[in-house]
């Protein structure tokens, strides 16, 4: 379990998140949700050790961590909203260098290990650039997934997918879900509601809602209530 208790952060005079706290648990999609501003990127950049907090603290399996640790940062795999591939790379070039980036063992079963988990086998010898935006979000998982990492924090992840793509992602993300922990950060309502089985929703650097998705009866109707 992930416990994150009393995280403050400011950017000169602003307050960006104001004693932010939850708890995540093993082997679930934690949904992320709240305006434009509302201090979403910022916690995920700080649980990913991206940059600090002013205070409060992460605990993970009840052991206080630093989040600026390599073997913090080893443990987390990010997926960024706007997908760093540098497309005149093969998605075998690509992934191979974020092995030896990450200092993962064994780079070629490594690489073949993400490739298999996020259904690349068939664009594996292909250029980036030629890919579907389906396709180089998955390259963009197989990447976060890379050294085999216990917690993934996907940011927008389906932005821009037509909705088989949207489809095929949503189906991923959950087969991931039975064996790590996900946060799945999305400006989309019914997807949330669709992959996530835990809600929180941040507005104004303050979390306005922890529930399980399945007490709330109308997310839209409740999303708007609270961040209005």
């Amino acid at each position: 379990m992930l416990s994150v208790k009393n995280i403050s952060k400011k950017f000169g005079d602003k307050t960006v998140l104001d004693n932010v706290s939850f708890e995540i648990k093993d082997k679930s999609v934690t949904g992320l949700l709240g305006p434009n501003g509302a201090g979403k990127t910022t916690l995920m950049r700080i649980l990913t050790g991206y940059f600090g907090a002013d205070s409060g603290s992460v605990t993970w399996d009840m052991k206080e961590v630093n989040l600026k640790s390599l073997l913090h940062k080893s443990k987390i795999g990010y997926l960024p909203e706007n997908n760093p591939l540098y497309g005149y790379m093969l998605v075998r070039e690509y992934l191979e260098y974020i092995v030896k980036i990450k200092g993962a063992e064994d780079c070629v079963m490594e690489t073949m290990r993400v490739t298999t988990e996020c259904g690349l086998a068939n664009v594996y010898e292909s250029k980036i650039e030629t890919l579907s935006k389906g396709y180089r979000q998955r390259v963009g998982l197989a990447a976060a997934l890379i050294g085999n990492p216990d917690l993934l924090i996907l940011d927008e992840p389906t932005t821009g997918l037509d909705p088989k793509q949207i489809i095929e992602i949503r189906q991923l993300i959950k087969k991931l879900a039975k064996q790590k922990m996900v946060i799945l950060s999305t400006h989309i309502l019914p997807e949330a509601a669709a992959i996530c089985s835990q809600l929180l929703i941040i507005n104004s650097g303050k979390i306005v809602l922890d529930e399980t998705t399945s007490k709330i009866k109308n997310l839209e109707k409740k999303f708007i209530q609270l961040t209005s």
